[in-house]
């Protein structure tokens, strides 16, 4: 899981932008998907910084509203 991962996350040192948005969640805040995991990240003009990494059954917004994406972006 942990190289299909970072395989899924290796385009995003050439392209950031490329994950969906998800300003819902937090500012700034993007998603790439690698299976059945989705992984969020923030990135900037130097880093792509994963923030979380949740199982596809995983309820982002409720995570979202208790504030698991607060602070990352």
């Amino acid at each position: 899981m942990v190289n299909a991962a970072y395989a899924a996350c290796e385009p995003l040192r050439e392209f950031p932008m490329l994950g969906a948005q998800r300003p819902q969640f937090a500012r700034g805040l993007r998603v790439v998907f690698s299976g059945r995991y989705a992984i969020y990240y923030i990135s900037d003009d130097v880093s792509v910084i994963v923030v979380r990494v949740l199982h596809g059954s995983r309820d982002a917004a409720a995570i979202a509203e208790h504030g698991g994406f607060v602070g990352e972006a």
